[in-house]
């Protein structure tokens, strides 16, 4: 893991460029957690953020606070969705442990809305 990208897991907050299919990037601040020498987060499943990975994984990552701010330089990055129930168990157990009862009260919410979850891992450019 390049240093760059290992500092990322320590932020509160990663800003998540994806791309359209036009290309446009699109800026979305998630949560972070680490493990292995790779990053993830947690989105609903049908978000546009999933939708863009699928078409094109490449994207870039940088601190940034809860409003998107930027905070940090771009990291280019690989993203891979994790649908599996025990990749999202793993990613739900790292955000417990790092969020606490914020994590809490998010992951309650979309129970209660009875929205599929995905977890989104993100390996530095060109490993594999």
């Amino acid at each position: 893991m390049t240093a760059d990208f290992q500092a990322l897991a320590a932020a509160n907050f990663i800003s998540l460029e994806s791309y359209r299919k036009s290309g446009a990037p699109v800026r979305t601040p998630v949560w972070i957690t680490a493990e292995g020498g790779k990053l993830y987060c947690w989105t609903l499943t049908e978000t546009g953020k999933i939708k863009r990975i699928r078409a094109n994984s490449d994207v870039r990552l940088a601190k940034c606070d809860a409003s998107g701010n930027l905070e940090g330089d771009w990291v280019a990055a690989r993203a891979r969705i994790l649908d599996s129930p025990a990749a999202l168990n793993a990613q739900l157990r790292r955000l417990r442990a790092k969020y606490g009862w914020k994590y809490l009260a998010y992951r309650l919410i979309s129970v209660l809305r009875r929205a599929p979850t995905s977890a989104i891992e993100f390996s530095p450019a060109g490993s594999n």
